[in-house]
């Protein structure tokens, strides 16, 4: 089923496929608490790197080891229920599809599909999927895949050189600024000061 890719963030539409119900913190105090969680960690965490001399992405991750559970023992909190509620992944389910970008594109009348700033142009085009929806999925390891109807279509990347708009220039009136009047030597405003004489 299609959805409209501007109703769902892709974190949204992965927790839906899975059938995970998220509970958004719309409340002041909700959302105070996990900022002061993400606050500890990019004060903490940084300062707690930068004295340990970790310079490389690497060292990090093995500094995330050693630095987590020490992090968990002081802030966790014991859970009320010891059992592991965890489900079960249904064996109907392809994790593989889920966790993916995905989106909904369009097919337009030359058989392309934009997909981010990508262009790609249907190899076995066909009259019935001209202005159809298709479904994008890429993966983070830079696979692609276009299907429509649960079916995959073959398709090639093409590079679009778009022509630039040819802007018309209007010709407009010019204005001419009329001069600073400059009044002459015999203007009432040049002449010396007026004296009024006192009775």
């Amino acid at each position: 089923m299609l959805r409209d890719e501007q109703a769902l963030t892709q974190f949204e539409r992965a927790a839906e496929e899975l059938g995970i119900k998220l509970i958004h913190a719309n409340s002041p105090q909700a959302k105070g608490r996990i900022e002061r969680v993400f606050g500890t960690l990019q004060d903490r965490l940084v300062k707690e790197m930068r004295l340990a001399g970790i310079a490389t992405c690497a060292e990090a991750n093995r500094f995330l080891d050693r630095y987590l559970p020490i992090h968990n023992r002081r802030f966790m909190k014991v859970p009320l229920r010891p059992q592991d509620l965890h489900r079960p992944v249904p064996k109907s389910l392809n994790l593989e599809d889920i966790f993916c970008l995905q989106g909904i594109r369009t097919v337009n009348n030359g058989y392309l599909i934009q997909w981010t700033s990508r262009t790609f142009v249907l190899a076995r085009p066909s009259l019935t999927l001209r202005r159809q929806k298709v479904v994008v999925r890429e993966w983070f390891d830079g696979r692609l895949s276009i299907r429509f109807k649960g079916k995959d279509l073959e398709y090639k990347e093409v590079e679009m050189v778009w022509k630039k708009p040819v802007v018309r220039v209007l010709a407009m009136k010019v204005r001419r600024r009329t001069p600073k009047y400059i009044p002459p030597p015999t203007h009432p405003w040049k002449r010396g000061p007026v004296v009024l004489g006192l009775r």
